[in-house]
């Protein structure tokens, strides 16, 4: 991915300007049972949809707010099939963590593109924003599968952005094995098919 399509991800968010109307396409309860579930910090009163965007030719991909710390945000993505708010269903990510690939419900200051759907995520560790992590994901049809991830932990003042992301790349490695199919527990990962185990 280039350094401009990187950039552009963390600038375009998802739909950060969503029109009232939009905002209703998620209901409540459906949104309320995901916090819990994903164990988001911020109180349910407080949680609000940040935007959309079209995640294939059937389902939206609906951004809700989660957790804030000082320096970064995180929110939960749910897939929402077109016309049929009420089958909305929690999406998982994967992230690079401690060495290992895990699955989670969050993701830090998300961005996508809605094109080539890439999700874009950064943390910074400090307001300077010189270390953190910065992680691509691509959407499976299923969940949003790891593709790169770099990781700077030297808050030495030295630029980490995705303009100067290269040198920490932390995965893949060239020692790393190769990944399985692009699955998820019950599916076999086409959007196609996620369509159609919602209805």
């Amino acid at each position: 991915m280039s350094s401009t399509l990187g950039a552009m991800l963390l600038t375009v968010s998802l739909s950060a300007s969503v029109a009232e109307s939009d905002k209703l396409v998620l209901p409540r309860p459906i949104m309320e049972l995901g916090l819990k579930k994903a164990g988001c910090t911020l109180p349910a009163d407080q949680a609000r949809i940040i935007g959309t965007e079209r995640l294939s030719p059937r389902l939206e991909i609906v951004e809700v707010t989660c957790w804030r710390t000082g320096y970064n945000a995180g929110s939960i993505l749910f897939a929402v099939p077109e016309h049929r708010p009420q089958a909305a269903q929690l999406l998982t990510v994967e992230s690079w963590q401690d060495g290992h690939i895990r699955r989670s419900y969050s993701v830090s200051s998300p961005g996508y593109e809605a094109k080539t759907r890439p999700l874009s995520s950064t943390y910074k560790a400090r307001g300077a924003g010189d270390c953190g992590t910065i992680q691509e994901m691509k959407w499976t049809g299923w969940h949003f599968r790891l593709l790169n991830a770099w990781s700077k932990d030297n808050c030495d003042g030295e630029p980490f952005e995705w303009d100067s992301r290269d040198k920490w790349q932390v995965f893949p490695t060239q020692a790393s094995p190769q990944q399985g199919p692009e699955r998820d527990v019950g599916g076999s990962g086409s959007t196609e098919e996620y369509e159609q185990a919602s209805r």
